[in-house]
């Protein structure tokens, strides 16, 4: 059973500000929200079926006109997106002097001449290639 989609889920409502200036009008902003909520909740995430479940909407194809003919910018979504999620996520990377380069000396034996480019591996421990 499908549920209707009464309005946009608390985590696109968290985060969807930050998109507003991309959009013209409200009933863009709300569309793309009701949209994001429809790809994130229904199992079937089907246009059709996105808009089937929308409560608000008078005209099922509202959704539909919105994603082809409103006068919005995927790229500068997907910029902004990108753009949020850096902002959002702490920089992990440390400095040349802080930083180390591990090898993993793990042997690799294998068996039949059917492996195009094997490198052999020497084992230091044992003196010997396997």
């Amino acid at each position: 059973m499908q549920l209707p989609i009464v309005k946009p889920a608390p985590i696109v409502q968290a985060h969807a500000l930050v998109f507003r200036h991309l959009f013209e009008n409200q009933c863009q902003f709300r569309h793309f929200k009701n949209y994001l909520t429809g790809l994130m909740v229904l199992e079937n995430q089907s246009l059709a079926n996105i808009s089937r479940c929308i409560v608000e909407s008078a005209d099922k194809t509202n959704l539909s006109r919105f994603l082809s003919q409103a006068p919005w910018s995927e790229e500068k979504v997907n910029s902004e997106r990108i753009k949020y999620l850096l902002n959002q996520t702490v920089k992990q990377r440390q400095t040349a002097e802080e930083s180390f380069l591990i090898f993993d000396d793990t042997l690799c034996e294998h068996v039949g001449s059917l492996f195009e480019y094997v490198d052999r591996h020497y084992n230091h421990c044992q003196q010997y290639y396997p």
